[in-house]
């Protein structure tokens, strides 16, 4: 009677139904796991990448864990650090996570593609010393004659970010919070966009200031071209454009189309223990530049703003004055 059960035609077919099934499952948990889990690399891989990326740069780096998605060509960097000049000073980076993508395909053509670079919860701090010295890292390097293998990036994010510049000669410093960086190549030119809000400028003892920007730019033989920037400070909002040389850091230039200024803002600000009033509106064009020169034989970090203001009509204190035109240097 048993024997009959067993082998009943139906019992026979759920048999081959129930092995196929959890055949079919094995294969989905499979295919589950390799497109989905995260490998280890483990300390070894990890002690290599570090050292190549920190000889590269000059500058110690160190990472947290290093992991790949195989399936997906995805490795994984986590938390991330890359020193400042010194074991002691600010780190240059902080980063949480880095997600590079590249897929495996373009490897048989000698083509290495990072179609996605994506970096969250980050801050990288930049500062300047009075002998024109700074923390920037070597990212650049001149290339020793062609290669067999060409290099492209497709897309970078970075979001959920925090820039910091710290001008220690005069001294001055910018904080951009909430800040969020996309770079994509449409064509041969990498263009791009960045945002940040509730942002801080300090400038000597004076007041801070709340900043926000908005701006497009383009990277041309590694120099970064804002097209447009549209700035708003306390008192101001201004539409500049300008050009950050990185590999010459801190050569950058700044070129102020308009800005509109509040003369009782900037009062407030530039002016908060004196006694005096002031009112009225005024427009500023004129150019900020950022440089190293040589001063009797020593470095230093070179600063200039120079341009033009107006005013229809302004007050100090019960005087009234139209048509005020004027230019001022400041270095």
């Amino acid at each position: 009677m048993t024997y009959a059960v067993l082998n009943h035609p139906v019992t026979v077919v759920t048999r081959r139904v129930i092995r196929g099934t959890v055949a079919t499952c094995a294969v989905i948990v499979a295919v589950a796991l390799v497109t989905t889990a995260s490998i280890d690399l483990g300390p070894a891989l990890k002690a290599r990448a570090e050292a190549a990326a920190s000889q590269y740069m000059g500058r110690p780096m160190h990472i947290g864990r290093l992991s790949v998605h195989l399936w997906l060509g995805q490795f994984v960097v986590e938390d991330v650090v890359i020193e400042g000049l010194t074991p002691q000073s600010r780190p240059f980076l902080m980063a949480q996570r880095i997600n590079v993508s590249m897929p495996w395909s373009t490897l048989v053509d000698r083509r290495v593609v990072f179609d996605a670079i994506e970096m969250t919860d980050w801050r990288m701090f930049v500062e300047t010393f009075p002998d024109g010295t700074h923390n920037f890292p070597r990212f650049t390097r001149e290339r020793r004659g062609p290669s067999a293998w060409t290099t492209t990036l497709q897309y970078v994010r970075a979001h959920r970010g925090e820039f910091t510049y710290a001008d220690h000669g005069t001294p001055w410093s910018v904080v951009s919070r909430n800040l969020d960086v996309i770079v994509t190549r449409p064509t041969s030119e990498y263009r791009g966009q960045a945002r940040f809000s509730n942002g801080t400028v300090s400038i000597q003892n004076y007041v801070p200031m709340r900043t926000d920007m908005r701006t497009t730019f383009r990277i041309v033989d590694g120099k970064v071209v804002l097209d447009r920037i549209d700035l708003t400070t306390d008192g101001s909002k201004s539409q500049r454009t300008g050009e950050v040389d990185f590999a010459r850091w801190p050569e950058q230039t700044y070129r102020v189309v308009r800005s509109n200024v509040d003369f009782v803002k900037m009062r407030d600000i530039f002016f908060a223990n004196r006694d005096f009033t002031v009112s009225g509106e005024g427009a500023f064009t004129g150019t900020f530049h950022l440089f190293r020169e040589t001063v009797n034989g020593r470095s230093r970090t070179g600063r200039e703003l120079k341009g033009v203001f107006s005013t229809a009509a302004t007050s100090v204190n019960r005087y009234q004055f139209t048509n005020v035109r004027g230019a001022l240097l400041w270095v």
